[in-house]
């Protein structure tokens, strides 16, 4: 690019070490561009600054010398930087207080000369290193050159390129780039301004693997902390990014069991089982290009994380009842609240399988450790529910200051984590008139959970303590996900006998077509002895006294 000012050129630029110390077939190759840079007809350079390494200033006569061949006249000025390791990292101290002392004392006269930096390959880092000191430094009247080789009409090779806007455009772009991480970071916590140090640190790792990795990525913490919420979070970051371009696919591990777990997961084809009239994809396909998302997946039977892990590494798997194979391409993300690493030596989980899906292992706090995070949360299921109720919800001053100073305090244990709080704040919303919460209506909320969590809800567990089994060492995974729903209480609020036998007859309800099917597998030796037997009605009344219906629990 040629340039039509009058003023006169001065450029800066560094040598690094090699440029000196060569052996004489290196030379040429590496001193070709300097040497055309004095040879441009439409660039001339009135003064030309060379920035070297001490150690190189024993060698530098051979290189002026051939410069000094084509200066027609150019000022060259070899500048010694006193800094031991050639403007590396490993000196990057010493050589910022050099270039700041330069610049300092350089005088600018940018009436007469304009003046540029000049990008030479093989010397990256030195360059990249003093642009980024010339910004943050001082607002320097600079433009950036480099050579672009390339034979014209004319028979000339070599050409100036200029870059015509200044480095504080440069800044910009810099400066969008850090807004667009800091807008993923933004995003990610759901636009919740978050206090607590450990967990700003925590999402800023989480943002760097989601937009650097596709490998899969562990999820772990108590129920309630988010875990769900991010991986979706994750999903639609690398989706907005380019990054997949299917769909996210969720499913709870809790409810997989037997045969429909393996239709579920993997599909079948027609006539696999008694009923399969129809072909069924499975959520493994249905994730292809996109991700998967395996909640509570320490909850999967033995013989399914053999057939997932198969999946995982070749993309390819069999439905259930097939001869051929499929391919699905998918990201994975899983989640868990239990201690994989116990259940590994417990027998109940595959190492194999754990070390797969664990390259990047994330632990979410529970609510309870970062109580300076619960404002903030307040505030989003204030915004949360105004846009989804299309309702206004705001506290009254007073209100807020008493709900707060209960919500921080130790006295709240907030058992599930930031699903007890939205339960919370929900409820509040429910009493409360036109949307407006009241010192009264907080009173009554603090009431009934302080009844609540003094009648026997469980504790919040530490990062060591997290939760393994519910009473007596026994998982009632089946109630644990209608819990989650809202359909019944957690299994820790009802007897262990009455637990095992619900999460028996849950099991029988989700395997069976029918509520007579369903009635005939739980009375089969009771109805033998009657002469008649209405065994629907019998389900019936048993589930309505655990506040359950047929219908709830076939809503999967």
């Amino acid at each position: 690019m040629s340039t039509t000012s009058t003023k006169r050129n001065i450029v800066f630029a560094t040598i690094p070490r090699d440029y000196v110390v060569l052996n004489p077939e290196e030379r040429e190759t590496k001193w070709r561009q300097f040497i055309e840079l004095l040879h441009l007809e439409d660039f001339p350079i009135h003064r030309l600054y060379l920035f070297i390494n001490p150690t190189g200033r024993m060698h530098i006569r051979l290189f002026y010398a051939e410069l000094k061949k084509a200066q027609r006249g150019i000022r060259i000025t070899f500048v010694p930087v006193k800094a031991e390791n050639d403007f590396t990292v490993r000196d990057i101290r010493s050589s910022y207080r050099f270039f700041s002392g330069f610049f300092s004392r350089f005088t600018f006269d940018t009436g007469a000369f304009d003046y540029y930096m000049y990008f030479s390959s093989g010397n990256l880092f030195a360059h990249a290193f003093m642009l980024i000191l010339l910004i943050n430094l001082h607002s320097l009247p600079l433009r950036i050159v480099h050579l672009r080789r390339e034979r014209d009409a004319g028979g000339r090779d070599w050409f100036a390129e200029i870059y015509e806007g200044k480095i504080s455009r440069w800044v910009s772009e810099i400066g969008q780039y850090e807004r667009d991480r800091s807008d993923a970071l933004d995003f990610l916590k759901s636009s919740i301004k978050t206090g607590n140090a450990a967990f700003n640190t925590l999402i800023r790792d989480i943002e760097h693997v989601a937009m650097h990795s596709s490998a899969p990525i562990l999820l772990s913490g108590p129920t309630g902390s988010g875990k769900s919420q991010l991986a979706r979070r994750i999903y639609e970051l690398r989706r907005d990014r380019g990054m997949v371009s299917g769909p996210f696919v969720s499913v709870n591990c809790a409810t997989l069991r037997g045969d429909s777990a393996l239709s579920t997961l993997f599909g079948h084809v027609r006539g696999a089982f008694t009923g399969a009239q129809h072909a069924r994809e499975g959520l493994l396909r249905a994730a292809n290009n996109g991700i998967l998302f395996l909640d509570e997946i320490g909850e999967l039977t033995p013989d399914i994380q053999v057939l997932l892990l198969k999946a995982i590494e070749e993309k390819r798997f069999m439905p259930f009842g097939s001869d051929r194979e499929v391919e699905s391409c998918f990201q994975l993300i899983c989640a868990t609240n239990r201690r994989l690493g116990d259940d590994v030596r417990a027998g109940k989980f595959r190492l194999d399988l754990l070390s797969r899906i664990n390259l990047w292992h994330f632990d979410l706090p529970a609510l309870s450790e970062r109580r300076e995070d619960i404002e903030p949360n307040v505030d989003y299921e204030l915004r949360r529910i105004t846009a989804e109720k299309g309702l206004f919800a705001e506290f009254l001053p007073a209100a807020r200051r008493r709900w707060l100073s209960f919500a921080v305090s130790d006295e709240a244990v907030w058992p599930s984590n930031f699903r007890t709080l939205a339960a919370s704040m929900e409820r509040m919303l429910t009493w409360s008139f036109q949307g407006v919460i009241d010192e009264a209506t907080v009173e009554k909320e603090i009431a009934l959970l302080r009844t609540k969590w003094k009648n026997g809800s469980p504790q919040p567990f530490t990062p060591e303590q997290r939760p393994q089994s519910s009473s007596a060492g026994i998982r009632f995974p089946l109630q644990e996900e209608l819990a989650r729903r809202g359909i019944l209480p957690p299994p820790e609020e009802r007897d262990l006998f009455d637990a095992v036998q619900l999460e028996e007859v849950i099991a029988v309800c989700r395997a069976s077509a029918s509520r007579t099917e369903a009635g005939r597998k739980l009375f089969a030796c009771s109805r033998a002895r009657k002469r008649s037997a209405d065994d629907t009605a019998r389900l019936g009344k048993y589930l309505k006294s655990h506040g359950l219906s047929w219908e709830a629990i076939q809503k999967t």
